[in-house]
């Protein structure tokens, strides 16, 4: 019997067989023709791979959809083939350019502030080795199962799951995949348990052994003895009896033991409106934040932005959402540097976007917040741009909200330090990304390096009570997002500094609910006593 802890990524409890997703060996025997075969071969290897992308996306829908659209963009993208060109017309194989170029564009994604955008280095990384094993000779299906399994892997690309039988998965054991990675998003909405950041080497050692995967726990245990095995069968029957049941929290009023109030939101991404709903069912009373990366992926026109903006509405069912504007540091390769400095491209997405936006708010209760706000420049800056929109609009003749409550995200320290300066210069309200700001605080400046460090450390509660004083101060509403389920702990620490709205996915409203309300405000944690 053996034990490896690691990160929940979507709760559950299941015993099975693991299997591994083994992706081998690239490389060998290789032999180098002269550039133009060379480039022959790619091409007809980038024709290949857009087949079989397109195949299976015949068969997804919402983000997994998308995911596929991005692959199919990436290998279409001229810069991406400019780039493998150059290196083959320098005397290098076709295989090794495609890597080349795998390492380039996954790096830059990698270094991207937001979110959304970094995790789609995994995307570059599927498409990137699909190609390469076409040009290997290598099969682009790692599983024919017969059999439900705990799937295992070092990292998890998009398509190993898109290309199995989701009735075969039992669960998903990551090495490295993060709680934010395609991975943890899909079992979530899929509802299949899955622990990641299990540690090097583990997939390879689960490989072939019957296993527990205790998601609610984070571990995984190979080999278990009886007793376990016994032990495990009888929380499962618990997990199912009290999953045929609506969840009693959600309808339990946002109260502390002391009767103080909260709000709890929940999190969604453009293309997945069906989240909302889960998250209402769920007990949240907003749509907190919703992610639209998505739609610049895909280059939406307005009035598909539009569409879609009223599809989001439409399942909030009346409840008020936040729409959170693209971010203009995606299109940088560093984090947390140029705030919002646009160039011309996200000048005009931008546009686009606020155009679809201020038409949306008129139906309905929405209402948009900005990331990666430096400091009051950028901010009028931004104003301006809004300005700008409207003034189309109505030389346009379309109906809009003049007075769409437009808030900051504060991600960094800077943007924390001047959180009374930005609601003087007209920010309607604040979203804390908790997670973003304790990176920027600690120096880790990249999201695939783990953060051991607790969201309740003496430098993040200090920049969060800042902000908490600076818009009590001004009677400005502020949320806490950002909350992943590793971090939950940490945050009723924030209730009793005084935060009293938390947004997160609507898998960790539960949990996080539970733990707010057993908390005594008149009773403060020992960290703020420091």
């Amino acid at each position: 019997m053996r034990t490896y802890k690691g990160i929940m990524a979507s709760s559950g409890l299941v015993i099975g067989p693991v299997e591994r997703i083994d992706r081998g060996a690239v490389g060998l025997h290789r032999i180098v023709s002269d550039p133009f075969r060379e480039r022959a071969l790619y091409e007809a290897a980038i024709v290949l791979a857009k087949d079989e992308l397109q195949r299976l996306q015949q068969h997804a829908q919402g983000d997994d959809a998308d995911i596929l659209i991005f692959q199919i963009a990436l290998l279409e993208d001229e810069s991406f083939t400019n780039e493998i060109g150059d290196y083959i017309a320098a005397g290098a194989g076709s295989a090794a350019a495609v890597e080349r170029a795998e390492q380039i564009f996954a790096d830059r994604l990698n270094n991207v502030d937001d979110e959304y955008i970094r995790e789609r280095s995994v995307d570059v990384r599927d498409a990137c080795r699909r190609v390469i094993d076409i040009l290997d000779g290598r099969p682009r299906r790692r599983l024919h199962l017969d059999h439900p399994v705990i799937l295992s892997a070092d990292v998890f690309f998009p398509t190993d799951l898109l290309s199995v039988d989701r009735k075969m998965i039992l669960g998903l054991a990551s090495d490295t995949d993060s709680e934010t990675s395609h991975a943890a998003i899909m079992a979530r909405s899929m509802g299949i348990p899955a622990v990641c950041r299990l540690g090097a080497g583990v997939a390879a050692l689960a490989n072939g052994h019957q296993a527990i995967l205790d998601a609610g726990n984070a571990m995984l245990v190979l080999d278990p003895t009886p007793q376990q095995l016994a032990a495990a069968h009888r929380r499962m029957v618990r997990l199912d009896q009290a999953a045929q049941k609506p969840d009693p929290l959600a309808s339990v009023p946002c109260r502390t033991k002391d009767g103080t109030s909260f709000i709890m939101l929940s999190s969604a991404n453009i293309s997945s409106p069906e989240q909302i709903a889960a998250g209402l069912q769920a007990g949240a009373t907003q749509i907190g934040l919703i992610r639209t990366e998505s739609l610049f992926l895909k280059a939406a026109t307005e009035e598909e932005q539009y569409q879609s903006y009223l599809e989001c509405m439409e399942h909030a069912q009346g409840a008020p959402v936040t729409i959170r504007t693209g971010d203009a540091g995606a299109t940088d390769n560093m984090v947390w540097t140029d705030g919002m400095q646009i160039d011309v491209d996200y000048d005009v997405m931008l546009h686009t976007q606020l155009c679809a936006l201020l038409r949306a708010a008129a139906k309905g209760k929405l209402r948009v917040v900005v990331p990666m706000v430096r400091d009051t420049t950028a901010w009028e800056t931004f104003l301006q741009k809004v300005e700008q929109c409207k003034q189309e609009l109505r030389e346009r003749g379309e109906p809009f909200r003049e007075d769409m409550p437009i808030g900051c995200m504060i991600e960094i320290p800077a943007a924390a330090l001047l959180a009374g300066d930005l609601i003087d210069h007209g920010a309607d309200f604040l979203l804390i990304d908790i997670d973003d700001l304790a990176r920027c605080t600690f120096g880790i400046l990249r999201k695939d390096v783990k953060r051991d460090c607790a969201l309740d450390t003496p430098a993040v509660l200090r920049l969060v009570r800042t902000i908490l004083l600076a818009a009590a101060q001004r009677d400005t509403p502020v949320c806490l997002c950002g909350l992943a389920g590793s971090d939950l702990e940490s945050i009723p620490t924030y209730l009793h500094a005084g935060a009293r709205a938390f947004c997160t996915e609507p898998a960790f409203l539960s949990t996080l609910k539970a733990k707010l309300i057993q908390q005594d405000l008149s009773t403060p944690p020992a960290s703020l006593l420091k």
